[in-house]
């Protein structure tokens, strides 16, 4: 007769996670009041608290959080059920991240993305610092080329997890979510350098520019931003360094060895390349055909699967990360239902008044980029933006400042995050299991604090020379 095997040994980060998680929520329920705080404000407070606690200390499945996040704010009322659930349902993120893990699993299953990842790393290098020069080059390139964040984001993503195949990572270990990371931040660090680099870039300027009455054009925005941005990603991805240091070494026969034992392009690497350079022009030119292509990106698959030229089979489909999704859409609920109850404009009330006591350009500029920080916590980048834009652009035109800096800064400020749910395109990325956050953690946090370093040596003089401060 067998026996139970005993239940294993609770890690004592879970054991404080499980305690966390149940004090913190109570104790802002309890003690946090104030002139404009509602009720509902307080209970989202709570329920988000309890949300980023249970995955920052991984006491309960990631997906598990997601669904329940949403159903406590309706059930709470903190917002309608539209609101906390239907709206982020009816962004383009959950439909565009099937079709780009799809789009991935082609390139790795017939071998495209590790094809393209060795004859990369042959190229740059037989290294991790090879490996992040590639990415690094190929994200600046796909910068300049391919307007769309989730687009990049998804060959970069098929080529990150084909270099974690090349080198055999452990999948969630220390060396894959560099990896992982290099690619994430190959697509986003970047992304401020041009105006058609994401879609906050076109939303903020138009906002500034309600402001200012003066239009960016194109080539304006260009010149004030493509050189910091280029710096600023080129550092960030320095930093993962130290993640891998003294790991990671191959011989570059060794690389040609696996690239010739691949022999020469298949039909199925043909097939997925096709796929994904249709989806990604077609997602590019989207404004000039108007059919809603992320919306669609799924239907990219359907072509590996057709008898004749089949890639991927229903056992394939179904290796893909769909409780992923309720982790993604759980986490976009939280800036919704802050929009939905004010508790943006509530601290904006709170944070704007110490404004008034800058007087450098620096110090505006820093404050500015530690509202971003601290908003990017309770409400999406693109949400932060449209919040503070204005107002910032008003500070600055009250105190005979150009708003330039102050808002750059501020943007910057929305790319500072510690916690997946704080950025979409970051949670696109851990979907795949090959990042795991808690490695990249510490990164994160030490490029936030050092961030105002870049601010006085690099940004703001750059901004000084051209003549917009």
């Amino acid at each position: 007769m067998s026996t139970a095997s005993p239940p294993s040994e609770t890690p004592l980060s879970q054991k404080i996670g499980w305690i966390l998680s149940f004090v913190i929520p109570a104790l802002i329920l309890v003690t946090v009041h104030g002139d404009g705080l509602t009720r509902e404000m307080v209970i989202f407070m709570a329920i988000t608290s309890w949300a980023v606690i249970c995955w920052a200390t991984e006491i309960l499945p990631a997906p598990m959080v997601g669904i329940i996040l949403p159903t406590l704010y309706f059930a709470t009322k903190v917002a309608p059920p539209q609101v906390a659930l239907g709206k982020a349902f009816t962004t383009v993120i959950p439909w565009a991240i099937i079709g780009a893990l799809l789009i991935g699993l082609m390139a790795y299953k017939t071998g495209l993305a590790k094809r393209l990842v060795l004859k990369c790393m042959v190229l740059t290098g037989s290294s991790y610092y090879g490996l992040f020069f590639a990415l690094f080059i190929s994200g600046m390139l796909l910068t300049i080329l391919v307007p769309s964040g989730t687009a990049k984001s998804t060959i970069m993503l098929a080529l990150g997890v084909g270099a974690c195949d090349a080198l055999n990572l452990k999948k969630g270990s220390r060396e894959s979510t560099a990896v992982l990371f290099a690619a994430f931040l190959s697509v986003c660090a970047p992304r401020f350098g041009l105006l058609t680099g994401s879609l906050e870039n076109l939303a903020v300027t138009r906002l500034m520019s309600s402001v200012t009455g003066v239009s960016i054009s194109y080539a304006d925005y260009a010149i004030q931003n493509f050189i910091p941005a280029t710096i600023y990603c080129a550092l960030s991805m320095c930093l993962l360094l130290f993640m891998v240091k003294g790991k990671g070494k191959l011989k570059k026969e060794l690389l040609l060895a696996q690239y010739e034992e691949m022999g020469p392009i298949s039909q199925g690497e043909w097939i997925s390349a096709f796929i994904a350079v249709s989806a990604v022009v077609l997602a590019a030119t989207q404004k000039l055909h108007g059919i809603p292509i992320l919306y669609l990106f799924m239907a990219f698959g359907i072509p590996a699967f057709i008898p004749k030229y089949r890639i991927l089979d229903q056992k394939d489909f179904n290796t893909l990360a769909f409780p992923m999704l309720f982790f993604i859409t759980g986490s976009l609920s939280i800036g919704f239902v802050a929009g939905h109850i004010g508790i943006g404009k509530w601290l904006c009330s709170l944070l704007l008044p110490v404004a008034q006591s800058m007087e450098s350009v620096f110090g505006l500029s820093t404050l500015a980029y530690s509202f971003g920080a601290i908003f990017n916590f309770i409400l999406t980048p693109l949400s932060a933006q449209a919040l503070m834009t204005v107002p910032l652009s008003e500070l600055a035109v009250s105190l005979h400042v150009q708003p330039y800096p102050i808002v750059y800064s501020f943007l910057y400020g929305t790319d500072q995050y510690i916690f997946a749910y704080e950025f979409a395109l970051l949670l696109f990325f851990c979907s795949t299991g090959h990042l795991r956050l808690r490695y990249a953690m510490k990164v994160l946090a030490f490029r936030m604090l050092a961030f105002p370093i870049f601010l006085g040596t690099i940004a703001v003089p750059y901004w000084t020379l051209i003549g917009i401060v």
